[in-house]
């Protein structure tokens, strides 16, 4: 066959060739579409249920569950990097069976960081774990994979004093008690370098949080660690407790007392004449005034400050002291002070020439 044959029958074939395919696609077109798709629909859902093929999913910002704290501490250990800081930005890659993968999410594999591995102080490093899932499949990258984190020795202080401090004026016509405290003292635990600091604990009690009411006031109020120099010590590495069990506060307990007050020079009476040739210069008293707190029950009764209140001065020649003993109105009452001081002033006429 010539050269001129061939390229005669191949331009003839051609337009045959497209005529047939252009039948193969017009005719019964929509039942070979719907064809196609049922095909690849089958094709998709033996793939998903086959658990032996699997797809990689990366999860990011995964949480990273701290576990061995007490076990650590038990072996007297503790982290003092922040680990919020150290586990940000965590991040997996699973591999993860088709028919779970939408599903999947990061708390399936338990990403951890063990701290009871601790065994010295100092820098540690810690690797990163995870379980794997029989629904979820398997871990098969974390990055990190390790971090690494400050060690102290983890020490606990006992019988750390707790006092109560008022803040604020107590105002007129009112008396405050010194507050007690219960638990009266604690201990302190935490990093050797910040516990070995702490003196004492200390709670505040503000008097313009106060309703002022008579009687015996029992309430909570949050403490405070102190170093010896009187400076805060605040760390949440710290931890407060009493008796085995953890406090952040104290139980505090105060009276409250309406007060009346009494001019003691008032109330003391001098008798009796000095010496021949000497002379009563002056009658000094001290305190001044007297205050009686009490119920109001009690105050609505006194209308006088029970004490001795005579002094006798009779034939003395020199300036004398006296003691006063007052008393106190009812048993539960208190006086700011149970003593007057009284001093009689004495010394010679002097002689005018």
């Amino acid at each position: 066959m010539s050269e001129e044959n061939r390229t005669n029958q191949t331009q003839q074939l051609f337009p045959l060739l497209k005529k047939a395919i252009h039948h193969l696609v017009t005719h019964n077109f929509w039942l070979k579409a719907i064809s196609v798709v049922i095909s690849i629909a089958l094709w998709a859902g033996l793939i998903s249920q086959d658990e032996t093929l699997t797809r990689e999913k990366t999860f990011n910002n995964v949480n990273v569950n701290v576990t061995g704290t007490e076990l650590m501490k038990s072996n007297a250990y503790i982290v003092t990097s922040n680990l919020d800081d150290v586990l940000k930005g965590v991040s997996i890659v699973a591999e993860v069976p088709q028919q779970q993968y939408e599903t999947a999410e990061a708390s399936a594999y338990n990403v951890r960081v063990d701290l009871s591995r601790i065994n010295g102080t100092g820098e540690q490093e810690l690797k990163l774990l995870s379980t794997n899932s029989s629904t979820f499949g398997k871990v098969v990258s974390t990055t990190p994979a390790s971090v690494t984190v400050n060690v102290e020795d983890y020490i606990v202080r006992q019988r750390i004093p707790v006092s109560a401090t008022i803040n604020g004026t107590i105002p007129d016509g009112w008396y405050m008690s010194q507050p007690t405290v219960d638990p009266s003292l604690v201990a302190v635990s935490g990093p050797d370098s910040i516990v070995k600091t702490i003196s004492r604990a200390r709670t505040f009690i503000n008097t313009a949080d106060i309703e002022w009411t008579e009687g015996t006031i029992v309430t909570s109020s949050d403490i405070k660690l102190f170093n010896r120099s009187g400076d805060e010590v605040n760390s949440s590495l710290l931890n407060t407790t009493s008796s085995g069990l953890q406090i952040d506060s104290v139980i505090v307990e105060y009276t409250l007392l309406p007060t009346m007050s009494f001019d003691t020079f008032e109330l003391v009476q001098v008798g009796g004449t000095v010496a021949k040739g000497y002379e009563l210069k002056e009658i000094k008293v001290s305190p001044e005034s007297i205050t009686v707190a009490a119920r109001q029950e009690v105050l609505d009764q006194l209308t006088e400050l029970p004490m001795e209140r005579t002094v006798s001065v009779k034939g003395l020649k020199e300036t004398t002291v006296f003691q006063l003993k007052v008393q106190k109105p009812s048993d539960d009452a208190i006086i700011s002070n149970d003593t007057v001081t009284v001093t009689a002033v004495i010394e010679p006429v002097e002689v005018q020439d």
